[in-house]
């Protein structure tokens, strides 16, 4: 009898303890979207703006497969002081966009091109930046192949985290 209720007792555990199991979740993405080369594209992340960037003041790469970050990636870069209603050019100081195709060919904004990113909302650290882009990109590769790209349509938006120094 005693040995009945106790597999009675371990099997209402085991039923138990079955159904309260943490359900895996999904991660939480941030998207940026564009037209490159004519093709609509859409590229997501789990990261944040921040300010561990080589190539500007605080960036972030949104992947088209983000198990699969060393291709067809996109990063948008602003400068530190980036600020919401801004217009910033590849004239302006730390504003980049930098791609890479499904082959793995970079392309870059250059100083003098026809890049624009709009800053429409920039709310600081915690918060969530966002804006529109486009314009002409470079192949990074040998100088003597010219190539470019441009995107059209351009938009991104996700959080921040970093703080602004004043």
């Amino acid at each position: 009898m005693k040995t009945k209720y106790l597999l009675i007792m371990l099997s209402a555990l085991m039923i138990l303890s079955a159904g309260c199991k943490k359900k895996k979740e999904e991660p939480v993405y941030y998207y940026a979207y564009a037209d490159i080369k004519g093709v609509k594209q859409t590229f997501k992340t789990t990261g944040s703006f921040g300010k561990l960037c080589l190539q500007s003041g605080v960036c972030n790469t949104f992947y088209a497969d983000p198990q699969i970050t060393a291709v067809n990636s996109l990063m948008v870069g602003l400068p530190v002081t980036v600020k919401a209603g801004v217009t910033y050019t590849s004239d302006s100081s730390n504003t980049k966009i930098v791609y890479f195709d499904p082959s793995g060919r970079g392309y870059f904004s250059s100083w003098g091109d026809s890049l624009t990113i709009t800053v429409t909302r920039w709310d600081g650290h915690g918060g969530t930046g966002s804006g529109t882009f486009s314009g002409k990109l470079r192949y990074s590769g040998t100088k003597s192949l010219v190539d470019s790209l441009y995107i059209k349509n351009g938009s991104f938006s996700s959080p921040i985290w970093f703080v602004v120094q004043k």
